[in-house]
């Protein structure tokens, strides 16, 4: 008799999943991480590149269908944050990974039962479209007030060289000579 309740809890079960795998909160978030390169998956979903995510439903997903959404939601809302609306006030432990993600460290929170460890390696997984930068080759805007006659000569090299300011400035840096 035990043997009867468990196979019908299973079927049960099944039935539940199989219906929830047609939910379109779980198509519309697997179509836009697989046509990504975040997810791949063996289900018929279609992809959908330019879809504009709730990130409500991208967690009901990974919550009551496929955990593996939540392993990659934090570094997918970093890399396309126009494809999210992620507020800090509804999601704030999803803006916090997404913070220490940003930020490149080594430690930070879980997010829904996924450890940090697991997280952390999507931000910089290279995607199919080669735009999209990985969190560690992203570049950062640092602001520096220089004298009106530096900023004149930065122009003049680059314009010589034949490449940006923020070029010679990073050569500069680095100490790398950069012949043309």
């Amino acid at each position: 008799m035990n043997r009867e309740v468990l196979v019908q809890k299973i079927k049960r079960k099944a039935k539940q999943d199989a219906s929830k795998r047609r939910d379109p909160r779980f198509l519309e978030t697997m179509g836009f991480l697989v046509a990504k390169g975040f997810l791949r998956t063996n289900l018929n979903t279609p992809l959908i590149p330019n879809k504009r995510l709730r990130i409500d439903d991208a967690i009901w997903a990974g919550v009551n269908v496929e955990p593996r959404i939540l392993e990659v939601l934090p570094a997918a809302v970093l890399r396309l944050p126009r494809h999210f609306d992620l507020d800090s006030n509804r999601h704030p432990v999803l803006a916090q990974v997404v913070d220490h993600l940003r930020r490149g460290e080594n430690h930070g929170l879980d997010f829904c039962g996924t450890p940090y460890d697991r997280i952390k390696v999507w931000a910089n997984f290279p995607l199919r479209d080669r735009r999209v930068k990985p969190a560690s080759k992203k570049k950062r805007i640092k602001t520096f007030r220089l004298d009106p006659t530096v900023i004149q000569h930065l122009k003049e090299i680059a314009n010589a060289r034949g490449c940006t300011e923020t070029e010679i400035v990073e050569a500069l840096i680095l100490g790398l000579r950069r012949d043309k």
